[in-house]
């Protein structure tokens, strides 16, 4: 029988610390875009945010990533414009979903911290977003209750939650044996997008 994976920051964190700071960001840029999709749906619902203008955003950090360069105006410039990108509270009207949109712009944040500083916390906060959108989007599509006694079990027994902590493993693992290239792990995440969540 498969062993549960479930999301422990501090292992997280002992793995990304493995690895150069900028495969720390790569694993991070990752995250971030198999959520960009999402991102987009959000959008296409409500006509709120700009999926253009993200996706501009992690193109350029990945070819950053590519040519090992820093700019520290540029990366602060996009983090900005990043952070616009989160919905407000006050935005209405809410839908169903709505945690992505929040999501999906803080994934890159934390991507772009991470290159500017190295920061394994970062890469591992970017990771973390992904899990909180599939644990929202579970409870929401199964109906689970926050008070449930087992919610953690039954989150992150799901097999989306399992799919995604499972690519994070994957990851982390071939960037540190230098198994993947850059290219490589940017054009599998944007595969990987279409099925981050049905």
């Amino acid at each position: 029988m498969a062993v549960m994976l479930r999301f422990n920051e501090t292992e997280l964190l002992q793995k990304i610390d493995r690895l150069p700071r900028q495969l720390r960001a790569a694993f991070a840029a990752a995250c971030a875009e198999r959520m960009l999709v999402l991102y987009s749906r959000f959008s296409t619902l409500t006509g709120r945010g700009n999926p253009a203008t993200l996706k501009n955003i992690l193109s350029h950090l990945w070819n950053d990533l590519a040519e090992n360069r820093v700019s520290e105006t540029e990366i602060q410039a996009a983090i900005e414009i990043c952070m616009k990108l989160i919905p407000k509270e006050k935005e209405s009207p809410w839908v169903p979903g709505q945690i992505v949109a929040d999501d999906a712009p803080s994934a890159a944040v934390y991507a772009l911290e991470c290159h500017r500083t190295g920061s394994a916390q970062e890469a591992a906060w970017a990771a973390q977003c992904t899990c909180e959108t599939l644990e929202e989007y579970v409870m929401r599509h199964e109906n689970i209750s926050i008070n449930a006694v087992d919610l953690n079990d039954r989150l992150f027994s799901h097999s989306l939650v399992q799919t995604e902590l499972a690519r994070q493993q994957r990851d982390l693992a071939e960037l540190l044996h230098k198994a993947v290239t850059l290219n490589e792990l940017r054009q599998r995440s944007e595969e990987e997008a279409a099925q981050f969540l049905p």
